[in-house]
């Protein structure tokens, strides 16, 4: 495990010095409009940079062979949160964010979580509410709608 750690972690290394090199040629600073394009993902590489440092040292000083996955539980666990990821993404696609978030939530709290229906009701609500509060309100931007709502049937 700790082989494949170090490898890695530095592929992420490499792909962040590639993010911050575009970053630098698109310009990172602070302009007259606002911040330059390669604002954000500089910052996005530098912190990749530093965690990828990390994890790439403790994987030098680690000597005990522990495993991350240490039976098939663990390993059952990372598929469920990474295939909740993909129904997220194309969920985005047909249902549009709002719906599809609804649906991740949903499941993710209730499936993975393990949390009572109340508890999963109220945070599924909070977090769509947050999410189509500060982009559509908030930060005037318009996310992909579900079906739905251009049938008038649904606010998002």
């Amino acid at each position: 495990m700790r082989k494949g750690e170090l490898i890695v972690a530095a592929i992420f290394f490499i792909i962040a010095c590639v993010v911050v090199g575009e970053a630098f040629r698109l310009g990172f600073r602070w302009g007259l409009s606002g911040p330059q394009a390669g604002f954000v993902p500089l910052g996005e590489a530098l912190l990749l940079m530093i965690s990828s440092v990390v994890i790439f040292i403790s994987g030098l000083k680690d000597k005990s062979g522990k495993t991350f996955f240490i039976d098939k539980r663990g390993m059952t666990e990372a598929v469920k949160i990474f295939g909740t990821a993909v129904l997220l993404t194309v969920g985005i696609i047909y249902l549009g964010v709002y719906v599809a978030t609804i649906l991740y939530a949903a499941l993710f709290s209730r499936w993975l979580g393990k949390h009572k229906w109340t508890t999963v009701v109220i945070f599924t609500v909070i977090l769509t509410l947050a999410i189509f509060v500060g982009m559509e309100k908030g930060l005037k931007l318009s996310l992909p709608k579900s079906p739905l709502y251009w049938k008038g049937l649904f606010f998002f």
